[in-house]
């Protein structure tokens, strides 16, 4: 069994090296001879969101989506090293993925893809932007989002999902909570494009901020999709989906009440610069 076993995973990596190189060569004759496509505009407008899970990614997302109308996609929850087509046909091998990961695109009007739990230097980093128009297509207007929730809730939301590790070991949540922080506050500058930061917390209860970041990303305000909650991650950490339709009345600002004993929650609250992060963004600390 063993040997089978061992003997599977050869053929499996020797069919994924085969793979690769068969999309290298590709992406090289793509550049070569499209170049006069690749010059076309495709997307109208494209968002890149970037958020740390159970910060409300999918939440915010789909309220978006719900305000655009066309053809609207969303790529979710994709890696920043490859094209994003090919990743999720591998995952789901519909026919309209592989005809994207060819690059034979459909013109959008609004492409909407985030990246969870990654480091805002690896997601902006040169070498993995240099292929953008190859694998996703040229945009006329690009918008770059970064969706932060309070730390409280957000480690409470974490620990009951057990989802305590991030893309790269090196480092843990609150470092990138951190980092998210100071590019909210425009301490560091790693987006270039058009930035919107959001607030989660003010995003769920008041509907005039609501209001305010659509007139930022340019779209027409309903609020459509407001009391949603998607599938994606489960829903909810606390309840699932069991208020879609009523998301609104979710307690969502009070899911640290219950971890207040809980040994990783009580690490939070002996992080000086975490306390200090809080209290300029969200004005106060638990």
């Amino acid at each position: 069994m063993k040997q089978n076993n061992y003997q599977e995973n050869i053929l499996n990596l020797l069919r994924s090296a085969k793979r690769d190189f068969k999309y290298e060569v590709h992406d090289l004759l793509r550049k070569v001879t499209k170049k006069h496509i690749l010059s076309q505009i495709v997307n109208e407008k494209e968002i890149r969101v970037a958020g740390l899970k159970r910060s409300g990614n999918h939440a915010i997302i789909n309220w978006i989506r719900k305000q655009h109308t066309g053809e609207v996609w969303h790529l979710n929850n994709i890696p920043v090293s490859e094209n994003p087509y090919r990743f999720l046909y591998k995952h789901y091998p519909r026919e309209h993925l592989r005809r994207e990961a060819l690059g034979n695109f459909i013109k959008k009007d609004c492409l909407i893809y985030s990246h969870e739990d990654y480091s805002l230097e690896l997601i902006t980093n040169t070498k993995n932007q240099k292929n953008h128009d190859l694998y996703l297509g040229k945009s006329q207007t690009i918008y770059d989002i970064i969706i932060l929730r309070d730390p409280f809730n957000l480690l409470a939301s974490r620990i009951k999902k057990n989802y305590m590790q991030v893309k790269d070991n090196s480092q843990t949540v609150l470092d990138l909570w951190l980092e998210y922080a100071k590019e909210y506050l425009g301490e560091t500058d790693y987006f270039k494009n058009q930035k919107v930061c959001i607030n989660y917390n003010q995003w769920f209860i008041d509907p005039d901020y609501r209001k305010q970041l659509a007139s930022q990303l340019e779209f027409q305000f309903s609020d459509a999709g407001i009391n949603q909650v998607k599938g994606q991650g489960g829903g909810s950490s606390f309840e699932g989906k069991e208020f879609d339709g009523k998301a609104s009345e979710m307690d969502v600002l009070n899911r640290y009440k219950g971890f207040e004993n809980d040994p990783n929650y009580q690490e939070l609250l002996k992080n000086e610069e975490v306390l200090e992060y809080s209290r300029k963004i969200f004005g106060h600390t638990c």
